[in-house]
């Protein structure tokens, strides 16, 4: 029964990214207008703030910082913590360097976790902790780009720090990793993750539609444990739609999903498969202003499902993005 569930959540994964693929490879390669350097109207426009744009010329440098508050649950009961909130930062340093202008590209992020929880009814859960991230890099290209239409893919490597999470410092990642859950990997433990993806864009006057969809598969290297298995799947799909209200001004809309097609996590509340702790549907609003080298972007992280994994019953959160283009010689 359990595999059945597994193969059909394949399965409806599995059809989206082929058409997705598809659309790509049998549209966009036949019209011949392959990605180059030459500047076309909306080439080189920045994306949601969590993605690269997906043309420049240079080195592109993201920072983002990330406030939360939210409504922990224990670690094994996930029953909601009523003795007060819970509150996670997060920081983020992203660098892609463009190897040929607008063509193909090459990057490497990292990040810091942090957090304070409160006791829950587990012994020894609770506490306050900051945890590196695990380091991650990638390397992308674009297939073809033309008057604004643009579309590309990609693969990442997240690769594991060699260390050991103590209880205080397991309760930070609960808190961290679900305010931000495409980012789960860069907080896992001990495990190698692949990361395809495919990107579509497009800009149509002071309109700008991005997409990204992606797998993970997460290779854990050490031993599993009695709830784990040694490899599991995540789909992630962001979409972003931009509006440029005004010269400097751009108003935003992210909506993220991540779909854990393989990881089983039980509550006494919801038996297994429970599939409401599996999918975390999040909305982003944010408001950006452009500038010739920096951009800043503001933005509310607002989840409209149960939190992944039920690592906090509900939260909000606020991400400033910094983003900065430098143009080499």
């Amino acid at each position: 029964m359990v595999r059945a569930k597994r193969r059909a959540r394949l399965r409806a994964f599995s059809a989206p990214a082929f058409l997705c693929a598809a659309f790509c490879l049998a549209v966009l390669l036949p019209t011949r207008a392959l990605a180059d350097d030459r500047p076309t109207p909306g080439s080189d426009v920045e994306g949601p703030p969590p993605l690269p744009g997906l043309s420049h010329r240079g080195i592109a440098v993201d920072t983002e910082y990330t406030l939360a508050s939210a409504e922990p649950t224990d670690v094994t009961s996930r029953e909601t913590i009523t003795a007060g909130r819970a509150y996670s930062y997060a920081a983020r340093v992203a660098v892609e360097w463009a190897v040929a202008p607008r063509r193909f590209f090459v990057g490497a992020a990292s990040e810091l976790g942090a957090a304070r929880v409160p006791a829950g009814t587990t012994p020894a859960s609770g506490g306050v902790a900051a945890v590196f991230g695990n380091p991650e890099i990638w390397a992308r290209a674009l297939w073809t780009s033309r008057v604004g239409l643009a579309a590309g893919g990609g693969l990442g490597l997240v690769l594991p720090l060699p260390r050991a999470f103590d209880s205080a410092e397991l309760e930070a990642v609960r808190a961290s990793r679900v305010v931000r859950p495409w980012a789960l990997p860069l907080f896992d433990d001990l495990s190698l993750t692949v990361r395809p993806f495919v990107d579509l864009r497009h800009v149509t006057g002071p309109v700008v539609l991005q997409v990204r969809q992606g797998l993970d598969v997460a290779f854990r290297i050490r031993d599993p444990e009695a709830s784990e298995n040694r490899i599991d799947m995540t789909a992630l799909v962001s979409v972003y739609a931009g509006v440029r209200v005004a010269q400097p001004v751009t108003l935003g809309l992210e909506f993220h999903e991540v779909y854990s097609l393989t990881e089983e996590v039980t509550a006494p509340s919801c038996a297994p498969p429970c599939d409401r702790y599996r999918i975390q549907l999040t909305l982003a609003p944010s408001v950006r202003l452009q500038f010739r080298v920096v951009t800043p972007t503001l933005s509310l992280l607002l989840p409209i499902s149960t939190p992944l994994r039920a690592d906090v019953a509900s939260y909000y959160a606020a991400r400033l993005h910094l983003g900065a283009r430098f143009t080499l010689p």
